[in-house]
């Protein structure tokens, strides 16, 4: 089998999405990480641990535009749309010199201003001449764009799974760049605390799970970090995961996990800026991109100062926001100006008409039929099943209960014969379960719970028909 290295957010993080359907025809090694832009995937292809997946892949598939895109329009992060466009060119120049077949996947998402940060993609994928796969433009001239957008930022996960399966299958049509480009990238640097000054004692961490393996240290009063050999570097990017007291990853829900973190302090003589992370795995930008020299201080936000800037995904500003006395640390991503590299403008990106992608490069035409896919049953399953997703817990926890009690009244209300009086609990039990059992509410709430166990066999779609016959024999 080929190999794949995976390189974006959460829709690549999902199990029975694109990554499923990638490993049906390939190996991948996914570099995923939810909630991350562009700037993510540029980090993990600097680690040293992900090198040799790199060296040895046969394609790499990058998606970050949904990210971005929700990035930029939150009112509280609100990143840039130039730093953005930076770390995007640093990212596909970073590609271009792997001398490795890239395929850049624009997912579908219509937040504010996602025409130009999709044309930012569609841009440097001409530029650097990398293969390109466009799912925005085919909702567009399918016109099922309100259709997707019933979905937000997750398309469901077999719509994705699909799109996988086609690029997997089809990867000997993924070519290394034709450009000749002159290229002088940045030099970028990954800097953890291990290699940094400590200043006091540290407690450090690892913490895996099924998809990350990372050593955590614990920044909080009393210690903090300087950096060695890094003059002339500015930091772009921070790596975080904030644990439990213990050292464990939060086992708390989604939600929860959002709403306490920690948040760390970079200081020196003049400036200070503050930014909190919260109880998950997390990667984002440092928008301050501060100057590294010897007056640089890293820390625990002892001081309790105001935010300066802000990460979406941590819920500082609601009322029951929890933070956390420590900040969990995993690196800094560093990155040194190349005065030489040509970096475009903003002025380059048309707002207001999509750039047209190089026939040479463009492969969205492995994108499956979605116009006649989304009439498919294993579709139409899925689709109900994200529309009713609690449906078998509310079965078992609101219409079951409430069926019982109406059955136990019924049977209290009723004058039992002297003759045929139960001679025990256990008899009033079996009248009671038989009443129950021959409830249309009871045959109906069976058969759907079936119907949702069965999803991926059609069961919704026998549901239907189910619900019909059931509606019949209980009126005879």
């Amino acid at each position: 089998m080929k190999n794949i290295v995976l390189l974006g957010g959460s829709n690549s993080v999902m199990v029975n999405g694109l990554q499923k359907g990638l490993k049906e025809y390939a190996n991948v090694t996914n570099l995923a990480l939810g909630s991350s832009t562009g700037i993510q995937n540029l980090y993990e292809l600097y680690r040293i641990k992900n090198q040799e997946a790199i060296q040895n892949t046969d394609l790499i598939i990058t998606e970050s535009n949904i990210n971005e895109v929700h990035n930029n329009s939150n009112t509280l992060e609100n990143l840039p749309l130039g730093i953005i466009f930076k770390n995007l060119q640093y990212l596909y120049a970073t590609l271009y010199t792997f001398n490795r077949p890239v395929c850049i996947l624009i997912l579908p998402f219509c937040g504010e201003n996602y025409l130009i940060i999709n044309n930012m993609h569609r841009f440097l994928a001409n530029y650097y001449g990398l293969n390109i796969v466009d799912m925005q433009n085919y909702y567009q001239n399918n016109e099922i764009i309100q259709f997707g957008n019933k979905f937000g930022a997750h398309q469901l996960a077999v719509i994705n799974r699909n799109v996988g399966k086609e690029i997997a299958k089809n990867i000997d049509i993924f070519k290394i760049s034709k450009k000749s480009l002159d290229i002088n990238i940045p030099e970028f640097k990954i800097v953890t605390p291990e290699n940094m000054q400590r200043n006091g004692n540290f407690k450090i961490f690892n913490v895996k799970n099924s998809a990350f393996d990372e050593i955590v240290y614990r920044l909080e009063k009393g210690n903090s970090l300087s950096f060695n050999d890094c003059d002339g570097y500015e930091i772009i990017g921070m790596h975080s995961w904030n644990l439990s007291s213990n050292g464990e990853a939060a086992h708390v829900s989604f939600i929860e996990s959002l709403k306490r973190g920690g948040a760390i302090c970079l200081k020196n003589i003049s400036e200070y800026m503050i930014k909190c992370t919260v109880s998950l795995n997390q990667f984002c930008e440092i928008q301050a991109e501060p100057k590294v020299d010897s007056n640089l201080i890293v820390k625990f936000n002892d001081e309790n100062l105001d935010n300066t800037e802000f990460y979406h995904a941590a819920f500082t500003n609601r009322p029951d926001y929890i933070a956390l006395p420590y900040f969990d640390l995993i690196a800094f991503f560093l990155c040194k100006p190349n005065p030489k590299m040509k970096l475009f403008d903003l002025s380059v990106i048309p707002t207001d008409i999509d750039i047209e992608i190089d026939k040479d490069i463009d492969c969205s035409y492995l994108i499956p039929n979605i116009v006649f896919f989304k009439d498919s049953m294993e579709f139409i399953d899925e689709y109900i099943g994200h529309l009713y997703p609690n449906i078998t817990k509310h079965i078992d926890n609101v219409l079951t209960p409430q069926i019982v009690n109406k059955v136990k009244e019924q049977l209290s209300q009723t004058k039992i014969n002297p003759q045929k009086e139960p001679t025990s609990t256990i008899d009033l039990e079996k009248q009671i379960t038989a009443k129950i059992k021959n409830h249309l509410s009871y045959k109906l709430g069976e058969a759907l719970i079936r119907a949702n166990k069965n999803w991926y066999k059609g069961g919704y779609i026998k549901f239907i028909f189910e619900v019909m016959r059931i509606n019949k024999e209980h009126k005879k």
